[in-house]
């Protein structure tokens, strides 16, 4: 619920123009994947099959197949596999 894809941005400019060339990337999400409600997914990163981003995330970085991440941003805070 409320979760922000967000797939574009735009490198730094000149100071007459701070939003230089924009630049789009896709998100891509993994089978079995929980997005927690009003987490934020930034340009290119990558959700890894089974993993968990807790309510409110910002996705910043790739997160690991069977990981769950929490925060802004977002890190890791355990390990899956084990359950």
């Amino acid at each position: 619920m409320d979760v922000l894809f967000v797939t574009s941005t735009h490198d730094i400019g000149r100071t007459n123009r701070r939003a230089g060339r924009p630049i789009a990337k896709s998100i891509s999400i993994g089978n079995g994947v929980w997005i927690g409600a009003r987490s934020v997914l930034l340009p290119g990163v990558v959700i890894g099959d089974g993993s968990i981003v807790a309510a409110g995330a910002v996705v910043t970085a790739n997160v690991p197949a069977n990981t769950v991440v929490a925060g802004v941003p977002a890190r890791p805070m355990r390990n899956l596999d084990d359950a």
